[in-house]
């Protein structure tokens, strides 16, 4: 069952550039607004402001079809189409994280939406930097093909009427130029010593958003989500969920590769809950990291283990560190051909 977000909420978002970015985590939006408003491309859209730099007025309403047109109070108006991979489509100031009080604008999940932004201030002062807005936006999205056919028709095999390219061809491009052949499922290099190096572990900050931290292919996320845990973590094919006590916002995450169980309990750490997962690309990242990407199987395509210890809630800690921390341990248990019987 969908837990649909409140249908109307506003904030002040913070802009520059004239920009308001709408869009999946990372996504690219286009460049060139035509209608001089808004414009969207796969995955991302952009809405122009009339200051470069300030608080604007933005209210989201979040509709079952496309709400009649109703122009009264609002200088100008323009519709685009979302398309979505992920179904995470979020509101945000270029440079900015997307205010707490903007819900999930795509809540069915992967598809296409449509999209209207109706405006009004955007002529009162362009030079202006305003603290108090003055510039108003009204952003209204509602689903137009979602659910199963639709996530089908985003990943191998895109539909051709929505322009998109082959995911599945974009997978194989990324391997070949990072020489990882076992990217691709089923395939690994014969002998242990041909294997590729296990990563030194890592200590990043991640953005949690809904109290998830996403695992995906970032080049094919077209994987069913497991449901929120009612622990730390949860596992489907091509996809894990971690459960953040922040809803959202930065925590600290540390990532540890190893070649099989940990022996040894991690000290420190307040919980912890162990599943077994499986990729059948051999790609899977943690999303929402500012740094270097951070893959989690790097050995390839097969079945995983995965240890999540958690460190958060109550304790104090310095202004400037995440106050809640995870530990990743991730270690092989069947790779290649065989896994991928």
């Amino acid at each position: 069952m969908i837990h649909l977000p409140p249908a109307r909420a506003r904030a002040d978002v913070h802009v520059t550039y004239h920009q308001i970015v709408v869009g999946e985590p990372g996504r690219a939006h286009p460049g060139t607004v035509p209608n001089g408003l808004t414009a969207s491309a796969p995955g991302a859209a952009v809405i122009r402001t009339g200051i470069h730099t300030g608080v604007v007025d933005v209210t989201v309403r979040l509709a079952e079809t496309a709400p009649p047109l109703d122009p009264e109070g609002w200088d100008e108006s323009e519709e685009v189409e979302l398309v979505t991979f992920t179904g995470e489509v979020r509101l945000s100031g270029m440079m900015h994280a997307p205010p707490d009080a903007l819900p999930l604008l795509t809540p069915q999940g992967p598809g296409r939406y449509g999209m209207r932004v109706q405006a009004r201030g955007r002529d009162v002062d362009p030079a202006a930097v305003p603290k108090v807005p003055f510039e108003f936006y009204l952003v209204t999205v509602w689903p137009v093909e979602t659910g199963p056919e639709a996530v089908a028709s985003l990943g191998i095999g895109v539909a051709e009427e929505l322009g998109l390219p082959d995911k599945s061809a974009e997978i194989r491009r990324w391997a070949r130029e990072h020489g990882l052949p076992h990217s691709e499922r089923g395939r690994l290099a014969s002998g242990r010593d041909e294997r590729p190096a296990l990563p030194h572990p890592v200590r990043v900050t991640v953005g949690t958003a809904d109290h998830r931290i996403r695992i995906v292919n970032p080049f094919q996320d077209t994987a069913v989500p497991p449901p929120l845990p009612d622990g730390l973590v949860a596992a489907a094919p091509d996809s894990l969920l971690i459960r953040t006590a922040k809803r959202a916002g930065r925590v600290g995450l540390h990532v540890n590769w190893q070649d099989g169980p940990p022996v040894a309990a991690a000290r420190g750490w307040e919980e912890s809950e162990e599943v077994e997962f499986v990729t059948t690309t051999g790609v899977m990242r943690v999303r929402g990291v500012a740094d270097e990407p951070i893959d989690l199987t790097p050995q390839g395509a097969g079945r995983y283990g995965l240890r999540v210890h958690g460190r958060r809630r109550d304790r104090p800690t310095p202004s400037n560190q995440p106050s809640e921390a995870y530990l990743l341990v991730v270690w092989p248990i069947a790779l290649g051909a065989a896994a991928a019987r």
